[in-house]
């Protein structure tokens, strides 16, 4: 990681033209470039401390594996990614001076990495389906189009609750790269597997941080399903997941006490 930033990997600036959303990409025998346009804002942290997670990948396989092995199943990549920012969200937490800054993380946690990881991208990939159901009859499609989907997606999402203003229609084009492929569908697969992950690097032992690098160094030489399960992680069964969504309602509740602590409400 130190590395990263020494050697210049990151293209952290914010220039005219340049694409939204950060990338990471690792071309074989070379090191990671990161895309990015930091903003010295917490939730820029978290971004970076996603895309260094894929560079580390993309660095032990690199280093291990053959050309043809270098790849990663779209269901476990965003694993080393979602794990490194849910262990840099932990280290925040443990060294907050106060319990106005620790809440300030929680609440980075919940919007930015739980939020944005399960929640937005849910939204997206039942949006990317129906569009899908649209092309497989043969419909052609316009922005107006695209517009109407998003929106009645977003009214069938929210229903009552949440008072959608103009223009909330026109956020299915904010980072176009998630359409590439079925690219949302990885993230609640990839955010359960990391948070677990994560527990196992913050709690557990030596072992458990070696065996993590060893699983960042197989490539595609296991399925998903088998990576997983090296990482120690059952994805074969709800209980990842349940466990995960409960790890969720536990950093709400410790945000409604700190918030009725700080009198917030």
């Amino acid at each position: 990681m130190k590395r990263a930033f020494n050697e210049r990997w990151i293209d952290y600036a914010q220039n005219d033209g340049k694409s939204n959303g950060a990338f990471c990409t690792t071309p074989y025998l070379t090191h990671a470039f990161i895309l990015t346009s930091f903003n010295n804002k917490m939730s820029q942290v978290m971004t970076l401390a996603h895309e260094l997670g894929h560079a580390g990948q993309g660095y032990f396989t690199n280093k291990t594996q053959s050309p043809l092995n270098c790849g990663m199943s779209m269901y476990f990549v965003e694993s080393p990614s979602t794990g490194n920012e849910i262990t840099m969200e932990k280290y925040l937490l443990k060294n907050a001076k106060d319990d106005r800054e620790k809440l300030y993380i929680l609440n980075t946690m919940i919007s930015k990495t739980y939020y944005h990881n399960f929640v937005t991208h849910f939204i997206e990939s039942y949006f990317q389906r129906e569009v899908y159901r649209k092309v497989d009859k043969g419909e052609n499609l316009t922005a107006f189009d695209l517009n109407t989907i998003f929106r009645e997606t977003l009214e069938k999402f929210w229903g009552k609750d949440v008072l959608l203003t103009e223009g909330c229609e026109l956020t299915w084009m904010r980072q176009p790269h998630y359409y590439m492929g079925l690219y949302p569908y990885t993230y609640a697969a990839g955010l359960t597997i990391g948070t677990k992950v994560s527990e196992k690097l913050v709690n557990g032992n030596k072992n458990d941080r070696e065996n993590w690098l060893r699983v960042l160094s197989l490539g595609s030489t296991k399925g998903p399903l088998d990576l997983a399960k090296e990482a120690g992680i059952d994805m074969t069964s709800t209980k990842p997941i349940e466990e995960t969504i409960d790890y969720i309602g536990n950093l709400i509740d410790e945000i409604d006490v700190l918030c009725k602590k700080l009198k917030i409400y």
